[in-house]
């Protein structure tokens, strides 16, 4: 039986039980499987695994001349993307999208509502001990969220965004069937027309060379008075300085970011200045079950690996996702 040297590097998103090292074992006994942390391993396990599961530094990738196969346990897979770091030229990228969706449906939504019941100047309140009440602006069912993107996020934003009766709103870069929580889908040459309608603007599509500056200062004018910009995806599809102006000159009423450029946020970013603004620190796909899926998502994996290479999650290198 031909032996396949495979590399494991533990992080947060990764790190397999020993129940599931075990179930690997049974299931697949060509496996030789080491397991490390991500910051630990040497060039040698680089040079000679087959497989790697996890976060290696892209530039030692060069250094992993056997390499055939990576399973990230990111949706995204910028670092990744660059053919030219590999050596095999059948070589196969996946990622763990379908991992983070449905955590991240409920981020969005926390800081949808977070804005329209004027959370955050409640919480702002309570520090001088200050009983005073406020109506909001719109009622959340009768709003508009445009969600640029419509995978795994985008479709579990729609799903609950519907479930709070608002309208949903959708971009994506190839025309499908409009699924039933979606009120309007259109292709990105829509954008334009679309933004000056919604209450709130949701990023959550691919990091590419084409999202990149997506929402620059002209698509942020061309947004509603008054409404918020929220950012899930990349730090690199917003500009940020366009938004500080936007938010000084009270066009936006307020923005949400995950995702930040670069992350950590500086220090001296104006964006932790507005009391309008909500900043969380890219920990919105943050589950106890992450690390669980990845692994059932590598595990599936294999057997197509194994087999007839019809991967889930399989990268296009052209489309760069």
């Amino acid at each position: 039986m031909r032996k396949i040297d495979t590399l494991f590097l533990r992080c947060s998103h990764f790190n397999p039980t020993d129940d599931e090292l075990r179930r690997l074992a049974a299931s697949y006994p060509q496996l030789d499987v080491t397991v490390t942390d991500e910051q630990a391993y040497t060039d040698e396990q680089l040079a000679s695994a087959e497989i790697i599961v996890g976060f290696p530094k892209a530039k030692d990738l060069p250094k992993a001349k056997n390499l055939q196969w990576l399973q990230t346990p990111s949706a995204g897979v910028g670092p990744y993307v660059d053919r030219n770091l590999y050596q095999q030229d059948d070589f196969m990228l996946t990622s763990a999208v379908g991992t983070y969706g449905r955590q991240i449906g409920d981020h969005v939504m926390g800081m949808v509502i977070a804005f329209n019941h004027l959370f955050l100047t409640y919480h702002d309140q309570m520090k001088e001990k200050r009983w005073e009440r406020y109506f909001s602006v719109t009622d959340l069912w009768e709003s508009t969220i445009l969600l640029i993107g419509l995978g795994d996020i985008g479709t579990n934003v729609a799903k609950r965004a519907k479930a709070h009766e608002m309208h949903v709103v959708a971009i994506k870069r190839t025309l499908t069937d409009k699924p039933d929580y979606v009120d309007e889908l259109y292709t990105t040459d829509r954008l334009d027309e679309m933004l000056p309608k919604a209450d709130y603007v949701v990023l959550c599509t691919a990091s590419t060379p084409q999202t990149e500056n997506l929402m620059d200062s002209r698509r942020i004018g061309l947004m509603k008075q008054g409404s918020y910009l929220i950012n899930v995806a990349r730090g690199s599809l917003a500009d940020q300085d366009a938004v500080v102006a936007a938010l000084e000159s009270g066009h936006l009423a307020g923005a949400g970011f995950d995702v930040t450029e670069p992350e950590p946020l500086p220090k001296e970013s104006k964006l932790w200045s507005f009391p309008n603004v909500l900043i969380t620190p890219h920990s919105s796909g943050l589950s106890p079950s992450d690390p669980h899926k990845v692994f059932d998502i590598f595990f599936n994996n294999l057997t197509h690996y194994l087999g007839d290479r019809n991967m889930r999650n399989l990268v296009d290198f052209d489309r760069k996702y």
